[in-house]
């Protein structure tokens, strides 16, 4: 019996790898923000940016992988090599957004059509990418910090709170023991 499980779970290449029929999507299918944020691998690594967001002033190791972005709003190496990057950026956003990122008063979009309530915003930036939703969430934030030639967001205060309701993960899951330990182990 023992024997027959192993043999049905080789390969044609006589390996015990798994079949290439398995139930992960492949990364070029992920198209939506909810889909990132389901997937193991890049679900998990934007989860360690949203972690590393929040912990950089007590993590040495947050600080580290932070300050080594070379992208604008942290979508690059050590997180995301440039083919998730470019997964990423070009998710379109699918996830309303939350009442959490209303209440850290990261309203950036000045328009006059779109009101200071979870539903307007979402309205206007659902179906778009991600990065250009968050250059418009962002753009008041940016227009008024662009004299100081401060523009990049504050990761802790800014892009956390506004990744998080993209992306549909709650922050307190960056708390959870499985999550934390699983960081420690095997890190990115």
């Amino acid at each position: 019996m023992i024997g027959k499980r192993r043999q049905k779970n080789r390969t044609e290449g006589g390996s015990d790898q798994p079949s290439s029929q398995s139930s992960a999507q492949p990364i070029t299918t992920l198209k939506t923000t909810s889909s990132i944020a389901k997937d193991a691998m890049l679900g998990h690594k934007m989860r360690v940016l949203l972690h590393d967001f929040l912990n950089v002033s007590k993590d040495p190791s947050a600080e580290r992988r932070i300050n080594q972005t070379t992208d604008e709003h942290y979508i690059s190496l050590p997180y995301f090599d440039a083919a998730e990057a470019d997964i990423v950026k070009t998710a379109i956003v699918d996830i309303a957004i939350s009442q959490h990122f209303m209440n850290a008063g990261m309203l950036g979009v000045d328009d006059d059509n779109v009101t200071d309530s979870p539903d307007a915003l979402s309205g206007h930036v659902l179906g778009k990418p991600f990065a250009e939703a968050v250059r418009e969430m962002l753009k008041g934030f940016i227009d008024k910090r662009r004299a100081s030639q401060d523009t990049r967001p504050c990761g802790p205060h800014h892009l956390a709170p506004l990744y998080a309701s993209i992306f549909g993960v709650d922050l307190e899951e960056l708390k959870d023991e499985k999550f934390l330990r699983r960081l420690r182990r095997y890190g990115l």
